[in-house]
């Protein structure tokens, strides 16, 4: 309320930048995303920390997010028009297939079994429905408590599915060391060469593409865009079976386009008013206790602010360089506690983040039992972020399929008569289609 609107704007942009990017910090070191859209770091990051590669895990995603960053703040300069026309053309047919196409990533998170995960990713769609009907305003799968009347928060589940399953499959063992320490010499060892951005720089290309082009979608957001990205990784992969065991080129799209989708998320709202995110969304309530109407308008009537918001999303991603290059040994010096203290430490972070959500005690009961719901999955192999994604998708999916039939009047072919929701249906099944040729076992049973 009290400071000048570039300086108020300025700290909500960098906040939002730097909560994309710290996020990643805990999924590698601890297997706690930060955001939904961390969990395939969670799933590579945290796997390369495990095998003793938390450095260079972390220099990885570093320099990987600061790209995709600034990839997305100059696309932003160059083409905020044609993204914000591009987004228009968006109705609910387009987001149906939209979401479709992100669930089809889940042949890219099932590890060696199709089946197993699409019987994940049910589950999470399963889960989706629980709660008070988003059209109808209707009770589904609640049993009459009041825990479920909201739905399943999507954070309290993916940490107890990711973490705390994770802390009670090492629990197995006890006496296990754990890997993921490296001193300094080894943090400055573990540097990434540049080789290896050279080797990958087509991922390291689309990937942001993709962060900037589905962050500038109303509603989209940060989880779609780093998942695609991800399954895009998966898919043209020339190792495909390291993918879940600490793929770099998994992490690196992933960062880069999570990061890219900040600037996606700007554009649109900068040029139409519509938010992007859930974050860009609280960012329309500073522009109006400013006086100021985020839209078409702002460019002629507050042009100031507009480019000052591109530059404090530039100087944002370089002070995070900055910032995180020089806490990375910190980061480091945390992995060296016992594990016995690691795994006690990592649990109190998730009840103090599961508790904090809603200040609501329901929300721990919520997150140990899927913590015991991961740790069974785990030990029968199925995989778990598939339903994580689909946990986050499906609500998402079911209201645009929904909307789009009431816009019909029940008539299904709304969805195939629009050449955007073509063109994104037929990269789903493409998407799911080509592993099964590509690795024929994956069509194993259970």
């Amino acid at each position: 309320y009290t400071l000048s609107p570039m300086t108020a704007f300025s700290m909500l942009v960098a906040a939002y930048c730097g909560g994309i990017t710290g996020g990643s910090i805990t999924s590698i070191l601890f297997g706690i995303p930060g955001e939904p859209s961390s969990v395939p770091t969670v799933i590579e990051g945290h796997a390369l920390a495990k095998q003793g590669h938390a450095a260079f895990a972390l220099w990885t995603f570093l320099l990987c997010s600061i790209f995709g960053g600034i990839f997305s703040v100059l696309v932003m300069m160059a083409a905020t028009p044609l993204i914000a026309n591009f987004a228009l053309k968006f109705g609910p047919p387009e987001f149906f297939a939209l979401t479709i196409l992100g669930l089809s990533v889940v042949s890219g998170l099932s590890g060696g079994s199709l089946l197993k995960g699409f019987l994940s990713c049910s589950f999470g769609l399963f889960l989706a429905t629980i709660g008070t009907d988003g059209i109808t305003g209707g009770e589904r799968f609640t049993f009459d408590t009041m825990i479920l009347l909201g739905g399943i928060n999507f954070v309290t589940a993916m940490v107890g599915l990711l973490a705390v399953s994770e802390i009670l499959i090492e629990a197995e063992e006890p006496f296990k060391e754990y890997k993921g320490h490296v001193g300094y010499r080894g943090m400055r060892a573990e540097m990434p060469k540049f080789s290896l951005f050279r080797k990958n720089w087509f991922n390291l290309i689309r990937s942001p593409i993709i962060g900037t082009i589905v962050g500038a979608l109303p509603g989209a957001g940060a989880t779609i865009a780093s998942f695609l990205a991800y399954g895009e990784a998966a898919r043209t992969s020339k190792e495909p079976e390291k993918f879940g065991h600490g793929a770099i080129d998994g992490l690196m799209a992933s960062e880069s386009a999570n990061n890219a989708s900040t600037g996606g998320s700007m554009t649109i709202l900068l040029s139409l008013g519509l938010p992007g995110s859930n974050t860009t969304a609280m960012m329309i309530a500073a522009f109006m206790i400013h006086g100021m109407q985020p839209g078409p308008l702002l460019l002629s009537t507050h042009p100031e602010i507009v480019y000052g918001i591109f530059v404090a999303m530039l100087l944002s991603n370089l002070f995070l360089l900055v910032l995180t290059i020089m806490g990375i040994r910190l980061f480091l010096e945390l992995n060296r506690l016992p594990y016995s203290v690691f795994s006690a430490a990592i649990i109190i972070l998730c009840v103090i983040g599961a508790f904090g959500l809603q200040n609501s005690v329901d929300d721990l009961f919520v997150m140990f039992a899927f913590g015991l719901i991961g740790y069974v999955m785990r030990k029968f192999g199925i995989p778990v972020a598939p339903a994580i994604l689909a946990l986050v998708l499906g609500d998402m999916a079911e209201l645009a399929l929904r909307r789009s039939l009431l816009l019909s009047l029940g008539d299904p072919m709304i969805l195939v008569s629009r050449p955007i929701s073509v063109i994104l249906l037929a990269a789903a099944v493409f998407s799911i289609v080509y592993p099964l040729f590509k690795k024929p076992k994956m069509l194993q049973g259970l």
